[in-house]
Formats: structure tokens, C-alpha cells, sequence
């Protein structure tokens, strides 16, 4: 460390820090001797709130940031001001208006306007949190004169998370995700209180206390607390419902406009059955992240995305999809890799789930796309029944390589993916091969590939030609450090080497 007042920089574990140690002292009130609490007083002014307090916007990368560190720093640090600051209410006036200022300016941006969080769905959850809970404290602090909820796209991010779910509880893992996310129930139900849109993604798939293994105290806590306010909420709807009832207005649980206490159209149970079923059936699509996620009536489903490849927690991914059938992903996206050095650094794309070739897109004269925002998506177009087009050439940057467009054609009845490559190319580009990647290594005949999972199995057909199929191993080291294999499976696009158009296809099938 060559800054020599390391001690005192305020980064996320320092805040993180110094909101649990003044939110702790201040429940526990006179039950902590008075060194105890001087301490604690004495350190987080002097580690966190007075470095903060003495510097010029922005302090630091993350004040202005638009990523989860500006929620989580920043709440962090507004949090704990609130408890150790009231005698000095000027600068904590002061404080409180910085970070308001750079959570709606900044940290609601790293959101597309359709609420979808670019960096991955356990980045909604980090971030969300500190928000939340630094919005939720100021919303009290001030008596209700300061509400950041106020906020359309406030009730588009609180959406999102369900959004993310397949049936079995698999979860997109674009960007720096997992497939196999959970969710907090306290912030979960804490959004479900503040916007109808917010839906409680299936149950079996709530995290636990350990599902965080730093046990963010911001978090544990409001998962008690905010649940408890979730069901009183509840057990408080339940009781008008039934009052309305008695006073005459019906026996559905509708007011007195036929709706429910969200403004909301109902017909009691059978309605709320019809919808979870639509919901395991159909698609969502995100327009402005540019994400398609499409589910099937035998429990498969896909994801497809555009963008660019200077996204936060960026992949070079645009144009990839995944392929799910049940708990299996079939055909995945790596989601977040082990977090070292050299993840953040420029040797980033060296790793296996950040670079293009970790991802279901081509190689095109065996170059991957470059990372940018510049190489990114030229057009990402939905259709009815999960349809979807995407034209990605300009994420290779390849002169010759003069246009690739990929249809994918979503059968939401028999879970089947159709997948359609067509390139425009010169005669000097030399090579196309199409790339997938599996966790199961595949049986391969002839055009025909089966990748059998723990649970389930789909089989991958090529069209035309044959063509000789490799199946490569590569070594991936996931979030937690495990060392897995996964499979890369490639075949050469038949015709290259002449100018004109060209075209691969395949179809994904569940077996």
C-alpha cells in the first residue's frame, strides 16, 4: 500500500464497517460500557465519517460511480453519520445531501431504464440493500420529508429481480451473476411493500444466514426486521379486506373499486394461480438492457442478450445465450469467475467467463470480440413467442467481417431454441466457428450432439453438411474457487474463404 493514510480511506469494507458498528451501538443503547461506545464513536469518525466529511466531491471512484459501490459505500456512509452525527447537524446536513445527490445521480444510472442491473443479479442484491437501507433510515430520520422511493424507475429496478427466475429457480447469470442466485427476503419483502411490481421469487430459493459469507450486517439484520414489517403488512391487508367485506363491499378482497390495496384488478386466488402460470410460460423481454428470458410449459428456457462489451462487471458476451432445462444449465453463461488480482486488471479477458469464448458466440478467423463499449450490438429486436434478431458484428472490430446476424426462434411449448447465424464476409476472412460451452462433456454423432446434465438432457442438431465437431476441455475457476472443467464445442461454418453471404444452423432440443 504506498498511500500512507491507508488507515483512514474510506473504501466498501471500510464503510460497510463503520454503518454496522454505529447502527449496532445505537440499538444496544446503555447495555455497551461508555469506553465501548467511545471507541467505537472515536474510530468511525476517524476512518470513515470525518475523511469523507473533509473532502471535495467526489472522494472517491465510487461517490460518483455508477456501480453498486456508490450504493454501498455511500449508504454505508450516510448510515452511519445519521447515528453519529446528530449533535453536529450541519455536517451531517451536509453529508446526508451528498449522498442523496450521488445515489439518485449516479448509482440509479448503473440501472437500464427498464430496471435490469447490468453488472448481474447479486449486484442488485449487494446494492439494493444499502439503498434500501440507507433510504429507509433517512425516510424516518427526516419524518418523511426526504423519500428517495420516490421514483419511477425505482418500481422497474424493483421488478427486475423476479424477472431473473426460471421455474425451477435458476437465475440469468449474464455479466458478474450466478446461476444459482437467491435472494434476500428482507429486502425482497421490504420492495414488495414500497412497489406492487416487486414479486417474491419462489421461496425454496430464499438465502439463508450464511448466504453471505462476509455476514454484511446491513443485510442480516433487515432480514428480520423487514420481513416482520412484511407479514404485520399483511396480516394488516388481510384485516381491511375482511372489515370491507363486513361493511358490505364483497366477498372477493376487493375495495370498493374492485381492485386490491396496489390498485390492482383481482379475483382472489384464481386469479393469482393464472398468473403464476403465465409467468412460468411466456418471455420478458428488458429493451434497454437488450435481455430476452423465455420459459417453456416442460420447464425449459431460454436467455439471450445484446448491449456492449463495456457494461458494468463487463463479459465480452453480446449476442450469447444460455439454454436451461429444469436445475441443468445445458448450455450456460459462466457468470461471475474466482475474484483475484488479475480479474480487475487488464489480464481480465484472459479469463475463461469474461472472454468470448466462454460464452455461446462465435469465433470469427479464430479472433474473439473486444471489450468496449464501442463493440457492442447494432440491433436487438423481439418478436412475438420469443422471436429474437441480433446483429453483432461490430463487436469483432473485423474488416471483414461485414455483417452477423442471430435469429433465435423460442418454441414456448416444446422448450426448443432455433438458432440461425448469417454472415456477410470478404473473401479474405478465412474461418467461422461456431462455439458453445457446457458443463457436461457431450456425446457427439456425426451432426448431432446430447449433453446430459444431473437432471435433464437436451440434444443439439447441426443442419447441413457434415461437419467435424471438437470438444474442447477447459479448466474454470467459478466465484467460490472450485477448479471445474466445461466444454467448449466447435465446428467450422461450411463455405468460408469466399465473399457473400453465409449461414449456420442449429436447433436446441430437450430429450
Amino acid at each position: 500500500m504506498t498511500d500512507e493514510n491507508w488507515r483512514t480511506y474510506v473504501d466498501l469494507f471500510a464503510a460497510e464497517t463503520a454503518q454496522t458498528l454505529a447502527e449496532i451501538t445505537s440499538l444496544l443503547g446503555g447495555r455497551l460500557s461508555q469506553e465501548t461506545v467511545r471507541t467505537v464513536e472515536q474510530e468511525v469518525m476517524r476512518r470513515v465519517l470525518a475523511p469523507f466529511s473533509a473532502s471535495k466531491p467526489p472522494y472517491s471512484h465510487w461517490e460518483y460511480g455508477a456501480s453498486n459501490w456508490c450504493a454501498v459505500c455511500g449508504g454505508s456512509v450516510g448510515s452511519a453519520a445519521m447515528y453519529m452525527l446528530k449533535d453536529r447537524p450541519e455536517e451531517l446536513a451536509a453529508i446526508l445531501e451528498r449522498i442523496c445527490h450521488a445515489l439518485e445521480t449516479y448509482y440509479l444510472k448503473s440501472f437500464a431504464e427498464d430496471g435490469a442491473c447490468l453488472e448481474g443479479l447479486g449486484y442488485f442484491t449487494y446494492g439494493m440493500t444499502y439503498f434500501a437501507g440507507f433510504a429507509g433510515q433517512l425516510y424516518e430520520f427526516t419524518e418523511g420529508r426526504r423519500d428517495l422511493f420516490r421514483s419511477e424507475k425505482l418500481a422497474r429496478i424493483a421488478a427486475f429481480q423476479a424477472k431473473c427466475y426460471f421455474p425451477s429457480g435458476r437465475t440469468v447469470s449474464f455479466a458478474d451473476g450466478s446461476a444459482d442466485e437467491k435472494f434476500r427476503m428482507g429486502l425482497t419483502c421490504y420492495l414488495a411493500m414500497k412497489y406492487p411490481e416487486a414479486q417474491i421469487p419462489p421461496m425454496e430459493r430464499a438465502s439463508g444466514l450464511d448466504g453471505d459469507n462476509c455476514y454484511r450486517w446491513m443485510g442480516l439484520y433487515r432480514n428480520l426486521t423487514w420481513t416482520k414489517e412484511y407479514i404485520d403488512f399483511l396480516r394488516g391487508r388481510e384485516a381491511r379486506i375482511e372489515a370491507e367485506t363486513d361493511a358490505g363491499n364483497g366477498n372477493t378482497g376487493k375495495d370498493k373499486s374492485g381492485k386490491d390495496n396496489a390498485g390492482r384488478e383481482t379475483s382472489g386466488k384464481e386469479n393469482a394461480v393464472k398468473e403464476n402460470a403465465e409467468e412460468a410460460v411466456g418471455r420478458t423481454v428488458l429493451p434497454d438492457a437488450q435481455w430476452i428470458i423465455c420459459r417453456s410449459a416442460n420447464g425449459a428456457g431460454m436467455a439471450a442478450k445484446g448491449g456492449h462489451n463495456g457494461e458494468p462487471h463487463n463479459h465480452n458476451d453480446v449476442g450469447c445465450f444460455l439454454y436451461v432445462r429444469g436445475e441443468d444449465f445445458l448450455l450456460t453463461d459462466l457468470g461471475c469467475g474466482e475474484y483475484t488480482r488479475e480479474y480487475f486488471s487488464e489480464k481480465r479477458y484472459e479469463h475463461l467467463c469474461c472472454r468470448s469464448l466462454g460464452h455461446n458466440v462465435p469465433l470469427i478467423d479464430g479472433r474473439e470480440q473486444l471489450a468496449g463499449e464501442a463493440y457492442g450490438c447494432q440491433r436487438f429486436e423481439t418478436r412475438a413467442h420469443g422471436s429474437t434478431v441480433i446483429s453483432f458484428a461490430a463487436a469483432y472490430a473485423n474488416p471483414e467481417l461485414k455483417s452477423l446476424t442471430r435469429s433465435l426462434d423460442w418454441d414456448e411449448n416444446e422448450g426448443t431454441l432455433r438458432v440461425e447465424d448469417r454472415f456477410q464476409v470478404t473473401e479474405r476472412l478465412q474461418s467461422i466457428r461456431e462455439n458453445l460451452i457446457t458443463r457436461w462433456k457431450p456425446e457427439i454423432q456425426g451432426n448431432t450432439l446430447r449433453i446430459q446434465g444431473p437432471h435433464s438432457s437436451c440434444v443439439v442438431t447441426i443442419e447441413g453438411p457434415e461437419v467435424n465437431v471438437e470438444c474442447i476441455r477447459q479448466d474454470f475457476s467459478d466465484h467460490g474457487g472450485q477448479h471445474r472443467d466445461v466444454w467448449l464445442v466447435q465446428w467450422e461454418v461450411p463455405g468460408t474463404g469466399k465473399a457473400g453471404d453465409l449461414s449456420a444452423r442449429f436447433t436446441v432440443q430437450a430429450v
